[in-house]
Order: C-alpha cells, then sequence, then structure tokens
C-alpha cells in the first residue's frame, strides 16, 4: 500500500498477512538457511480508495502512445472475501534479505524482507489464494530503442533535472539530498529505461502517478511522464525557497542587527583584524580543530614541539601567504599519522599456521620464520619487527605471501613498489623548501594503513634504480635497520619517527642486484620453486577453485582430472611458479564458460524456463505496509516510517552492495552436462603441447652434454654443444658469454689436452698411430650456448663444457639421463657451486633422471624436496677425472671421429701434391702404402695407418 516496486530498485517490505507470511515460509529453506534456489516473488499495489480519483498522471496516461499505457491503472480484484482490488502490472522480484521478529506475546512475529525489483509483469488472474496467493504472469520487455533520437534527448533532459532536484535537496539537508554522489553515479551509469525507473520511485508523487510509469512499455512515454514529475518537483522546491526567503526577510530589527553583526565579526577575522575566536566554520575554528587533532595524535616530545612552533607559526599568517598552505599540510599530516596507533598482534600459534598453511602450499621456510616470530613475540611485547627478504622466481607467491602473513598477524597490509624507483626524495621524502614537496612513500604508506605496526611489503626490491637524483638504495638502509629505524628521520616531517614496530618484508627475483649494504641488513629466505607434484597441489586447491568463480561458473559445470591437469604442468608450462599455469587454467575455464553461456541462450531461446503461452508461475505478495491493519498481529517494533516525499524506495549502501553481489540463477538446457577436463580435452583448448622433453634427442650426437644454470626466474637446464674440425688450432666460443664461462671453456680444453692419459685418450693416438696432440693443434674447437640471444655467464658449467669437448674429441655420447654442474680447476678438481636446488628441480622438470654434483655439495641436497630426491640419482664427485667417469658410458664402441678423418683426407692431400711434384709418384695413382712398398718407413701418415690396418678395422680401433 501506498508504495510501488519498480525493475532494478530495491524496497524493504514488512510481511504481516497470515497468508504473506506463509509465502515467505514456502520459499525460505530452513536447512540450508537460504531461499530456495530460482525462488521469486511478485510484488503488486493494493489501489487505496485515495488513489481512485483521476489525476495528472492519469490523464497523460489515456493520451500516451503504445498499446500498454491505457492499462496503466487497470485492476484486478482477489478472489475471496473482502479481496483487495491490486493493479495488474507489477514487479517480479528476488528475495535479498530475510529477518524475523517476534511479537510481544512471543506467539506472533512478522518478516522483514529487502527485496530487488527484476522485470515487470502482468499478472492475468489469480489461480490459487490458500494458503497464499498464486497468480499467473506475463512477463513484459521494455519497447523502443535507446539509440532512438528522442529517447537520448529525453534521457539528456532527464538526468541534467534530477541533477538539479538533487542539489535542491542536498541544500535542504534531505535525506536524499545526502545520497546525491551515489544517485549521481546511477543515472551517469543507467540505461533510459532504469533511468526513469530509478527517479520514478524517489519522486514524491502518488500512487497512481508511479504505477501509470511503471505500466509504461514505450521509452518515449516513460521518460516523458517521469520529465513532468521533476519538473513538478524542481517547481515546489523552488516557490518553497522562494516562500523561505521572503519569510525570512521579514525578520525583526534585532534579529537582522544581530545577522549583521556576526557578518562583520566574520569578515573582520578573515581579514586578521582579530584574534577572538570566531563562530563556527572560520578560520579560527579550523585552527582550534586542527590543534585538537594534533592534540589527540598522541605525539612524542619532539614532534610535538615541532608541531607546536609551526602552529604557532600558521596563526600568525595570513591565508593569502604562500606559505600557509605548506605549514597547513604539514600539520595536518602531523595529526594523520598513527603516532601512538597500534593494532593488536592475533599471537594465536595455532590460528597462523593455519592460515598460512590454507592460502599457501609448501614455503615451510617463511612459515616457519612467522610462527617463529609469532612466538617470540608473546614472550616479549617490545620486540622489534625482523626485516625479511623473500628471494625467488616470479610466480611463487612471495607477493601473496606478505597478504597472508598480515592476516595471520591481524595486521594492516600494505604493499609498497620499488620497481624503478631512481629518487631518493621516493623514500627520504622531500624538504618543505621545495614547491610540491611530499613526504616520502614510507611515510605515506604509513599514513595509509592507519597503524604503527603495519606489515610493509617491498616489492621488487632487487630493481631499485639510481640516478643523479640520488640512491634510493642507500636511504633504505634506515628503514631496515633495526638498530636505527626506531629514529628514522623523513625529510618532510624532519622529526623522528618510530618503525621498529613496522614488520617489513621485501621481495627480489636475484639478490646480486641487492647492494650489498642492504643486503646485509635484510634476512633472506629463498623460495626456490615449486616441484610438478606441488603445483599439482596448488593448482587442485588454490588456482582451479580461484579461475572457475572469476568466470561465473561452478562446480556443477566443470571438473578437472589429475591427469589432465599433470598435463598442463609438463606440456603447458615450463617455470618455477605456477604464473604461467594460472593462466592456462584460465583458458581452460574461459572454453567452458562460452558453453556454459551458450547453453543458457539455447535454454532461453527454446523457453525451457517459461511455460506454456509465455506465462510463468509466480508468487504474489499482498504487500501491506501498515502493520497495524493486521488484526491479531502485535510487535514490539514497529514498522519502517512511510516517507512518500524522500523516496521509500531507496536503501542502504550496505543493502546496495549486498543486492549487487548476487546472481541470478543460472539455467542451462538439458543437453548440457558438466565439462570433465581430461587430456584430450585439454589439448582441444590448449592445442599441440608448447614444452616437450629433447634431451634424448639433443645428446644421442657426439660433443653435446646437459649442464645446469641458475636464472633470475628460477633454475633451467642448458645443452653445450662442442664441435671440432679441421683448422689451425684456434678454439671459437659463440652463445653471449660472460668472460667467467670463457675462462671455463679454456680451462677445460687446457686440462683435456695436459690429461690425455689419465683420460684414457692416448690409447685413441696409439690405437691409431696419430699424435693426438698434434692433431688438435691442427683442429678447431667451436663451443656453443644455445639460446644465443640470452647471456649467460658464471663458472658452474666447467664440467659440462668438459664432457662436451671431451665428447667431440673421442666420438662418444654423453649419456642422455644425466645432467651436471660444478666449477673445475687446472688441477682436475671439482668445486662446489651455487643455486643447487633451483638447479636440480629444474632439472627434474625436464625429465632427467640423474645429477652429477661437486661432492661440497653435498649438503645442500637436503633442501631439496623429498618426493624429488626420491626419482633422481644424486652422484657426488671431487675431481674431473671421476666426472668423465660417471658421465660416458664406457661399453659404447667408437665407430667413427670425424674431426680426424677431415685431418686424414687433408695429410693425404697434401702428401700427394708433394709427390706429384717430386717426380716420384703418379699423380694419378693411389698414394696407398701396401705392406711390402716403404715398409721401412715409420708410417706417421693416417694413410699408412689405415693401409696397415685395414678401413674397418682402422675405425673401430680408433
Amino acid at each position: 500500500r501506498k508504495r510501488v516496486l519498480f525493475p532494478g530498485v530495491l524496497l524493504r517490505l514488512q510481511i504481516g498477512r497470515p497468508k504473506s507470511v506463509r509465502l515467505v515460509e514456502s520459499i525460505w529453506d530452513p536447512n540450508s538457511r537460504s531461499f530456495r534456489k530460482g525462488s521469486m516473488i511478485c510484488v503488486s499495489t493494493v489501489q487505496l480508495d485515495s488513489d481512485a480519483g483521476p489525476t495528472r498522471a492519469d490523464a497523460d496516461a489515456s493520451d500516451a502512445e503504445g498499446p500498454t499505457a491505457p492499462a496503466a491503472l487497470r485492476t484486478l480484484t482477489v478472489p475471496e472475501s473482502d479481496g483487495p482490488e491490486i493493479y495488474q502490472v507489477g514487479t517480479v522480484a528476488r528475495v535479498l534479505q530475510l529477518s524475523r521478529v517476534n511479537g510481544a506475546d512471543n506467539q506472533t512475529f512478522q518478516f522483514s524482507l529487502l527485496v530487488e525489483g527484476v522485470a515487470r509483469v502482468h499478472i492475468e488472474d489469480v489461480i490459487r489464494t490458500d494458503p497464499y496467493h498464486l497468480a499467473r504472469v506475463n512477463w513484459l520487455t521494455d519497447e523502443g530503442s535507446v539509440n532512438d533520437t528522442q529517447v537520448r534527448a529525453l534521457s539528456i533532459n532527464v538526468r541534467d533535472i534530477s541533477r538539479e532536484l538533487l542539489d535542491l535537496q542536498r541544500k535542504r539537508n534531505s535525506p536524499l539530498g545526502k545520497k546525491t554522489k551515489e544517485l549521481i553515479d546511477n543515472l551517469e551509469r543507467a540505461s533510459p529505461g532504469r533511468l526513469a525507473d530509478l527517479l520514478a520511485a524517489n519522486l514524491d508523487a502518488s500512487v497512481a502517478e508511479k504505477q501509470a510509469v511503471l505500466a509504461e512499455l514505450h521509452l518515449v512515454p516513460r521518460l516523458r511522464h517521469t520529465l513532468e514529475l521533476l519538473n513538478r518537483q524542481v517547481e515546489v522546491f523552488k516557490i518553497s525557497d522562494k516562500i523561505q526567503s521572503e519569510v525570512e526577510g521579514k525578520l525583526k530589527t534585532t534579529q537582522r542587527e544581530f545577522y549583521l553583526r556576526q557578518q562583520l565579526r566574520a569578515i573582520n577575522e578573515e581579514l586578521g583584524s582579530m584574534n577572538g575566536k570566531g563562530g563556527a566554520g572560520s578560520e579560527q575554528d579550523e585552527m582550534e580543530q586542527l590543534e585538537e587533532a594534533l592534540e589527540k595524535a598522541g605525539l612524542p616530545q619532539e614532534a610535538k614541539a615541532a608541531a607546536d612552533r609551526e602552529l604557532q607559526r600558521l596563526r600568525q599568517m595570513q591565508p593569502s601567504q604562500p606559505e600557509y598552505s605548506v605549514i597547513r599540510t604539514y600539520l595536518e599530516l602531523m595529526a594523520d599519522l598513527p603516532w601512538a596507533v597500534s593494532s593488536k598482534d592475533n599471537l594465536d600459534i595455532t590460528n597462523a599456521r593455519a592460515t598460512l598453511d590454507g592460502d599457501h602450499h609448501a614455503l615451510d621456510k617463511v612459515k616457519k620464520r612467522i610462527i617463529e616470530f609469532l612466538a617470540v613475540r608473546s614472550l616479549k611485547n617490545d620486540m622489534k619487527g625482523p626485516i625479511l627478504c623473500l628471494a625467488g622466481p616470479p610466480g611463487v607467491g612471495k607477493t601473496s605471501l606478505g597478504k597472508s602473513v598480515a592476516d595471520a598477524l591481524g595486521r594492516s597490509f600494505r604493499r609498497l613498489a620499488l620497481g624503478g624507483v631512481r629518487d631518493e626524495a621516493e623514500i627520504r621524502g622531500h624538504r618543505r623548501t621545495y614547491i610540491g614537496a611530499l613526504p616520502g612513500n614510507v611515510i605515506q604508506t604509513l599514513k595509509k594503513a592507519g597503524t604503527n605496526n603495519p606489515v610493509i611489503l617491498l616489492d621488487e626490491v632487487d630493481k631499485l634504480g639510481r640516478d643523479v637524483r640520488g640512491d634510493p638504495g642507500s636511504a633504505l638502509l634506515e628503514v631496515l635497520d633495526p638498530e636505527q629505524n626506531d629514529s628514522f628521520v623523513d625529510h618532510y616531517l624532519n622529526v623522528p619517527f618510530d618503525l621498529s614496530k613496522v614488520l617489513f618484508i621485501a621481495t627480489a627475483n636475484r639478490l646480486d642486484t641487492i647492494p650489498g649494504p642492504l643486503l646485509d641488513r635484510m634476512e633472506v629466505i629463498e623460495l626456490p620453486g615449486y616441484t610438478s607434484a606441488e603445483k599439482h597441489e596448488i593448482a587442485m586447491s588454490h588456482l582451479i577453485p580461484k579461475q572457475i568463480e572469476r568466470h561465473g561458473i561452478t562446480g556443477e559445470h566443470i571438473e578437472f582430472t589429475p591427469a589432465a591437469v599433470d598435463l598442463v604442468i609438463g606440456s603447458y608450462t615450463r617455470e618455477a611458479g605456477v604464473r604461467s599455469l594460472d593462466r592456462q587454467l584460465a583458458a581452460i575455464c574461459r572454453n567452458v564458460a562460452v558453453k556454459v553461456a551458450e547453453s543458457r541462450d539455447r535454454a532461453f531461446a527454446a523457453g525451457e524456463v517459461e511455460l506454456d503461452d509465455n506465462a510463468v508461475v509466480a508468487p504474489v505478495v499482498d504487500h501491506d505496509h501498515h502493520l497495524e491493519e493486521d488484526a491479531g498481529l502485535g510487535s514490539s517494533i514497529p514498522p519502517p516510517p512511510l516517507d512518500e516525499t524522500e523516496g521509500a524506495a531507496i536503501a542502504s549502501a550496505e543493502e546496495v552492495e549486498a543486492a549487487s553481489a548476487l546472481e541470478p540463477p543460472l539455467v542451462l538446457d538439458a543437453n548440457f552436462s558438466r565439462q570433465v577436463v581430461t587430456p584430450e580435452l585439454v589439448s582441444e583448448i590448449l592445442g599441440p603441447a608448447r614444452f616437450e622433453s629433447e634431451i634424448a634427442q639433443r645428446t644421442a650426437v657426439p660433443g653435446v652434454a646437459t649442464g645446469m644454470a641458475w636464472t633470475q626466474v628460477g633454475g633451467e637446464i642448458l645443452f653445450i654443444e662442442a664441435w671440432l674440425h679441421r683448422g689451425s688450432g684456434r678454439v671459437q666460443l659463440t652463445g653471449q658469454l660472460g668472460s667467467v664461462m670463457q675462462e671455463s671453456v679454456r680451462a677445460a680444453l687446457s686440462f683435456i689436452r695436459g690429461n690425455l692419459s689419465a683420460l684414457q685418450l692416448d690409447r685413441l693416438g696409439d690405437l691409431a698411430e696419430v699424435d693426438l696432440q698434434e692433431a688438435l693443434s691442427k683442429a678447431d674447437l667451436h663451443v656453443h650456448f644455445p639460446a644465443g640471444a640470452v647471456p649467460k655467464d658464471g663458472p658452474s658449467a666447467g664440467v659440462a663444457v668438459t664432457a662436451a669437448i671431451l665428447s667431440a674429441l673421442s666420438g662418444r655420447c654423453v649419456r642422455a639421463d644425466t645432467a651436471c654442474t660444478g666449477e673445475i680447476t687446472l688441477r682436475g678438481l671439482v668445486l662446489p657451486v651455487g643455486g643447487i636446488k633451483e638447479k636440480v628441480l629444474a632439472a627434474h622438470r625436464a625429465g632427467i633422471a640423474r645429477i652429477l654434483l661437486p661432492k661440497r655439495n653435498e649438503k645442500d641436497v637436503a633442501e631439496i624436496p623429498d618426493s624429488v630426491r626420491a626419482e633422481l640419482e644424486v652422484v657426488f664427485v671431487s675431481d674431473i677425472v671421476e666426472a668423465m667417469a660417471q658421465l660416458f658410458d664406457t661399453h659404447t664402441k667408437v665407430t667413427s671421429v670425424p674431426w680426424l678423418r677431415e685431418i686424414e683426407e687433408s695429410e693425404r692431400q697434401e702428401r700427394r701434391r708433394g709427390r706429384a711434384l717430386s717426380g716420384k709418384v703418379n699423380p694419378m695413382e693411389p698414394d696407398d702404402m701396401g705392406p711390402g712398398a716403404e715398409g721401412s718407413h715409420t708410417g706417421h701418415s693416417f694413410g699408412a695407418a689405415r693401409d696397415l690396418c685395414g678401413p674397418a678395422d682402422f675405425i673401430s680401433l680408433l
């Protein structure tokens, strides 16, 4: 009664009639404590005697364009004794919120519903009245195009008049005027039809006038009706303001004098001619407020002295002076900073451990360190916050881990991005002598946090820059030093601020770019990356549920099989973190979301969501706002007052937010079945596999060895290729190698040439009667590191380079299932290297089954997850000879040595040319020496050795 519900508008209903109560009970599921899926109600307004007479809107409706306009005020009598007459055009709504209130005698009760209008409907007839009203309705849709010129013109006029009306409301301090910004934002985004509905619901108009707007389906007449109501409301307010002004102009002489004197005093205070206190809203009053805020801020002694000094200066200045705004901004910042505001830490270790485990899988080092901090914090209240640095490749969860730490501690969380910061003032702030000076990012972050003990994430600390404006890394030394940051001085504040209670967590991809003094102040915790099993668990527990929710689907629409997830991990991603894995899972969810949307559209087109004759059965609520008319329903809580002037259809901001979070029920056609993501479906959606194991193919030829490298994005394997060919003993290196790696190649070659016997290469020379040292001096060595566009450096490739050169020299292949790392020396020692965990995890991801590590790195294997160690054979070596014995299969038979054959052929040609020039041999005759021809010669040529043994035996002897 006396209220009309429009589509897209929230309305609170008080339900007290027995039949209406039974209706609410029928759509409520007590087991799940929620409304039954797809439950919707129809809300129609009861026609009262006061609404029966003709109105201006009624007359306009009879002349409006469109077939539905004359039916605006048609009613339907409910078939029951003293049944009310209701308007035939109503609104289907969904219930967003339900509350139940018992009556005064604890035997009766009432419901309070928050509903949102969904669409217009036409009530054909009431088909049942017991136990509640049930009606047959037809859906109504808007008629006309939003792109029509007349519609767009009317929309512009309606928006302009509505802004004017809202300004008038705000000046009158009405409840509707207090929501001006919220309403203007809604009006700017609304379509023409929704614009008319939203304004009509909030205007001071009769039920008949609002019902006429509700029943109008054509956009042009509906906008015209709304525009007329808006103009009438604006005219009423203008006339009211004019009358008020005329009444105020008739004040008595004494009142006028008092008013003028107050104005004169305010003018004098503005000019600075008075030192007394002014009235509300004056500059002096703002000074008092600022002084009061400084008192409440709890400033320490030094900061309070500085603030008092600046406040005294501000009192003696004119607002027109340039420095006035600088000092005032400074004092406002001092008052806003959390000098003495601290959040209470949640010291429940069990809760913290559950929070960290629930948000992140693995990462045991970080979790252990946070639990240790909580334990010590519970024993010692004044403990200073640790300075942690999470170092690891992208996508391992460093940034999100900082948020989880804040949640576990119960502290506020702020992120401070340091990537690309080049100015020292970004950290320490600008001095106030500069125009536009600002405090540093650290102080600004604390102001936003609102407490002096937040968790601040210093993101990408390894990407700090430096130039002529200073070194931000040096400025961070004071911030991150636990012994100094209790008196951090920002250049803007110029007074100490205590940062010792802040928990700083820095993140970095690599540590070598962080300045040494800064790195020394942080406790580094390395996050090397995830194993395949850990990625699988993260995908099933975190990534897949997140992507399903983001794409608007549910577990009823999609199901991932473990085999499909493993295929995505192994064949479509090759990373230390899970960022690419998350993107691939999102691609699969998008594909399923398309199928779900198509199924929904097919269901709508086929009419599976409707009954026969395009009608649906929907309950009708006889909405009675005046509960006092319901006999026998007592209540200690009165119904909300009806405010027709300001519009009763406006709900609170919380109700609007809760309503926007609800999604309409999703109805799919009968042919849709849950999409089970199998490996076959993954290949169909994502295409051919992006990554395949190429270990066997790469190492199936001599001269190729598999090494392991550390990069700033995690570990990687690299294939080192060596090739010997006829030349002059030169060494060529390609692949963008750094100086350290070039030295490793030369050291490997020097060791091989000096240890032919230890490496069992002298047997190759004896059998072929070849001086291998001399042969090497006649061959060129080319060592190449693939991915030539990527710079490479470091000493850890020494063992792999030695294996590649030795493989090319001997013609034997390096074991395809083995990868190695280690620095070498000229004495043949294998020295330890860093990044063992990252390298081993990368080799495991690539399908390597055997790892060769320096003996002195045996202690680092303990950091490798047990699941990875169980699948790998780890061999430790202390010298190069031992390493080569593990890398080569001694039972492999050498079939050919291409570079020796090239040198042999070259010497044969030289010998033939020499004999031809001396005239001893016919140049057309072969120069092969038989057993009886010149058999007394030493036979150092390759041709003689081959003739002595025969071609086949010569190759086998090599």
